[in-house]
């Protein structure tokens, strides 16, 4: 039987959301390694064992709520599974690099929901050009390296050097809501390390 198997929190303000339940319920938030704003939640049960834990991530739409993740053997036969029954996929299935799969789906009452697989060998398609994940609607149709943005889907050319930094700073900004500072330190670390610009 499939049971919960962690929770995703979002917020406007992550370090007013990380003292407010750090407070409030003792939780242990702490950031995940790597450039995504992501903070990992341990929950504690009044015994002192470990509880579900969850993530902590920047609110990127205003109708953004807490996502409960359902731990299944395969998010392929999950999603046909929810379709069958009259839910939608909401966000497609996504590789979590060396933890897993996730999907998002609604029911047909309206609630949001996730799936979650285990998978030490997940790896995530990503744009050799600017690192985006790629997925049915994010890659090219001329090359299945690159993503829709860095690679014109009229002509088939490839951005720039400097186009494909200057979008990847506005994603960050946007997204991920880091400062331009910050923007800029993470897009320059991390793109000599993809397989188009390294030298």
């Amino acid at each position: 039987m499939s049971t919960i198997t962690h929770f995703i929190l979002p917020a406007d303000d992550m370090e007013r959301a990380k003292k407010f339940y750090g407070e409030l319920f003792d939780w242990k938030i702490e950031k995940f390694p790597g450039p995504i704003d992501y903070y990992a939640i341990t929950t504690t049960a009044e015994n002192g064992e470990e509880g579900l834990g969850g993530g902590l991530v920047k609110r990127e739409k205003p109708q953004d709520t807490i996502v409960n993740y359902v731990d299944v053997p395969s998010v392929d036969e999950s999603i046909a599974r929810v379709e069958k029954l009259g839910g939608k996929v909401v966000v497609p299935k996504t590789a979590v690099p060396g933890i897993g799969y996730a999907a998002v789906c609604i029911d047909m009452e309206n609630n949001t929901f996730g799936l979650w697989e285990c998978d030490e060998n997940a790896i995530m398609n990503q744009c050799e050009s600017c690192g985006m994940p790629l997925d049915e609607k994010t890659t090219s149709k001329f090359d299945d390296m690159y993503c829709i943005h860095c690679q014109d889907q009229q002509s088939g050319e490839l951005g720039t050097k400097e186009q494909v930094r200057d979008g990847s700073i506005k994603a960050a900004m946007q997204f991920m809501g880091q400062t331009r500072e910050e923007a800029e330190k993470m897009v320059d670390e991390m793109m000599p390390k993809l397989p188009r610009w390294r030298e």
